[in-house]
């Protein structure tokens, strides 16, 4: 029996009885019923960058039989996970793949909602009159933020339409068409800073009347001074305040989730 070794045999069943081990413990995890906010969190997330394409929607259906709103879901859960996949791809605990499943889910989640397929613009009814216009820039690869914010403000009472991508001419023009009374840019890295600047100057020198133009995101809410950067009239937080700051009105004024994430 020359060249037979048998450590071979025995590393191969002790990586069998770790991995179903392993696999027992997760089968374990998924039958029983998370009990905290951030264990909802962490099996949202765990399932959205499954390899199965409806687990995440099972995960949030057992959530909202706890009595969690659609909106909730949308506007808090949906944001904190997407914040997690992200802690999960800095500490290389994610791979590309898994995030990019984990993106393209979660913004779907958004898109489904409005029955509209991807691109296109997004129009509910006005219950308040007042309409904002929110800008994705081209180099911004990441657009959940926006959908995310976009959401917020319709919960407000805002009509919102999306801007993905447009050129400076294409923005110019839709903006001269509508009747707009805030303008969003949502900036979700320092990437997006020249550009914005550059969609900013072609608005303000395009238009007759601009409207307010506010920068939000999660560059904007981890840095300072970005409406200097850009030449935006504000940089806020959250939609909230950027309706109080445009003097704009609210029918949610008692909501108490609505970040910029």
């Amino acid at each position: 029996m020359s060249g037979y070794d048998q450590s071979d045999d025995r590393d191969t069943a002790i990586r069998f009885l770790v991995e179903a081990a392993l696999k027992s413990v997760a089968d374990k995890r998924r039958t029983e019923s998370p009990k905290t906010k951030d264990d909802w969190i962490d099996r949202l997330c765990e399932e959205i960058m499954s390899e199965s394409e409806t687990s995440h929607h099972a995960v949030i259906s057992s959530l909202m039989a706890t009595g969690v709103s659609s909106d909730e879901v949308l506007g808090d859960y949906v944001p904190a996970v997407a914040r997690r996949i992200g802690e999960l791809w800095v500490q290389d605990k994610a791979t590309f793949v898994q995030v990019t499943i984990g993106a393209a889910r979660l913004q779907a989640l958004f898109q489904n909602r409005t029955d509209l397929p991807r691109g296109t613009w997004l129009d509910r009814t006005v219950p308040l009159g007042q309409s904002l216009l929110m800008i994705l820039p081209a180099v911004e690869d990441h657009t959940l933020g926006a959908f995310a914010a976009a959401d917020q403000f319709r919960r407000h009472g805002l009509w919102v339409r999306m801007a993905i991508r447009l050129s400076n001419a294409e923005l110019l023009h839709v903006v001269e068409e509508g009747r707009f009374s805030m303008l969003g840019i949502s900036m979700a890295t320092y990437k997006s800073v020249e550009n914005v600047k550059e969609i900013i100057k072609n608005l303000k020198s395009g238009l007759e009347r601009c409207p307010p133009i506010v920068v939000g995101g999660k560059y904007v809410a981890d840095s300072d001074g970005v409406e200097i950067l850009t030449g935006a009239d504000l940089a806020v937080r959250s939609a909230r305040e950027a309706i109080e700051a445009c003097g704009l009105a609210s029918v949610a004024k008692s909501l108490a989730v609505d970040s910029l994430t």
